[in-house]
């Protein structure tokens, strides 16, 4: 997840976006703006233009659970019936 922290004359916004789109909260952490897509850097580019400034930008890990290592799928085992060793990877 990607998030922004803006402020401007003493008032803050976070903006998030991830997977479900981008969302824009206010000081209290309520939804100011809500978008189905990602829409963070022409967000961006309008807080900006409007005096906005950022204070922080980045990836950080979802505020309601732990996050997963990219490419991790839950309960992932393989393949049914196979079973994979050291001996699998060397050929004589």
């Amino acid at each position: 997840m990607r998030e922004t922290k803006l402020e401007r004359a003493g008032d803050f916004r976070v903006m998030r976006t991830d997977d479900t789109g981008t969302l824009v909260l206010d000081e209290a952490g309520m939804v100011a703006a809500e978008h189905g897509t990602d829409m963070h850097e022409a967000l961006l580019e309008d807080f900006q233009a409007d005096g906005w400034r950022v204070e922080s930008d980045g990836d950080r890990a979802p505020p309601n659970g732990p996050a997963r290592p990219p490419g991790a799928v839950a309960g992932d085992s393989g393949a049914p019936g196979l079973k994979a060793t050291e001996n699998d990877a060397i050929s004589s």
